[in-house]
């Protein structure tokens, strides 16, 4: 299994593994790193070979170089204080939140192995933006299982697409493995007296603005204000109904490939009309 930066307690064996699982086994690598950071090659190869260390203001701006989400971040940071620490009080204090944090990962992971719904915390995380949702369902679509790949695909910054792959692991929604994230085991199903319910139907409503606004020729789009009688009201409701069982059918068996969105109102205006 791929390494990742919470198997290592040195920052220098961290970014070695990093470079000889880059591309090309990490040619030119150092060369990119020195010019990000704006030092000569031979500093790069003192700090990995030898008893210098990286800044604080370095550590923070390779974790842009790797893409680190927040948590990798501070965990990386945390590393290169540990490393750097003048004296045994201070190493020792830097070791003993570093343990805090491996410690926390794992009973977390211990968790999630009985974790077969989101509870209400978490569900509020989830429906708090549309792109929670989007990224989730994104995983069945094997070209979108990096984090890069889905962060062009839904045009969000790569840091804000590996926090929310971060909440998704976390939570058992979706799994890493080799680099690659796919749905998890964990469910989440929306009951239509839940809080969160509001959230979800705003969410989607506006990113349907945003597609009226993107006047894509395959896109469909259909609202009327009409009057009818009393009874044709649970007609025309009832036929809706059964095109979304039909469409589900067809959406059971069909292979992922795209992601689209369903949106569907029938609604009165005034209650007491009725």
């Amino acid at each position: 299994m791929k390494k990742t930066i919470f198997d290592f307690l040195d920052y220098k064996e961290y970014i070695q593994e990093k470079i000889i699982n880059s591309p090309g086994r990490g040619r030119g690598l150092r060369l990119k790193m020195a010019n990000f950071l704006g030092c000569q090659t031979a500093f790069i190869s003192q700090v990995l070979n030898q008893h210098v260390h990286f800044s604080l203001e370095q550590a923070v701006k390779l974790n842009q170089f790797w893409n680190h989400n927040k948590e990798e971040s501070k965990f990386f940071i945390l590393l290169v204080q540990y490393a750097r620490a003048g004296s045994e009080e201070l190493e020792s204090h830097f070791r003993h939140e570093i343990l805090e944090i491996l410690e926390q990962r794992t009973n977390l992971k211990e968790r999630l192995n009985i974790k077969d719904s989101l509870d209400e915390t978490n569900q509020h995380i989830y429906y708090s933006a549309w792109y929670y949702a989007a990224v989730h369902i994104l995983l069945s679509i094997e070209r979108y299982q990096t984090p890069l790949s889905i962060s062009q695909y839904l045009r969000l910054p790569l840091v804000q697409i590996q926090d929310v792959l971060h909440f998704l692991e976390r939570t058992g929604l979706a799994h890493e493995s080799e680099g690659r994230f796919k749905i998890g085991l964990t469910r989440i199903h929306l009951s239509k007296d839940s809080v969160q319910i509001r959230r979800h139907h705003t969410n989607w409503r506006n990113q349907a603005i945003q597609s009226i606004d993107r006047n894509h020729e395959s896109d469909l789009h259909y609202s009327s204000v009409l009057s009818m009688s009393y009874k044709d009201v649970p007609r025309v409701k009832e036929i809706l109904i059964k095109a979304i069982e039909d469409a589900r059918e067809i959406i059971k068996i069909s292979p992922e490939e795209k992601l689209q969105v369903i949106t569907i109102d029938f609604f009165g205006i005034n209650e007491s009309d009725s």
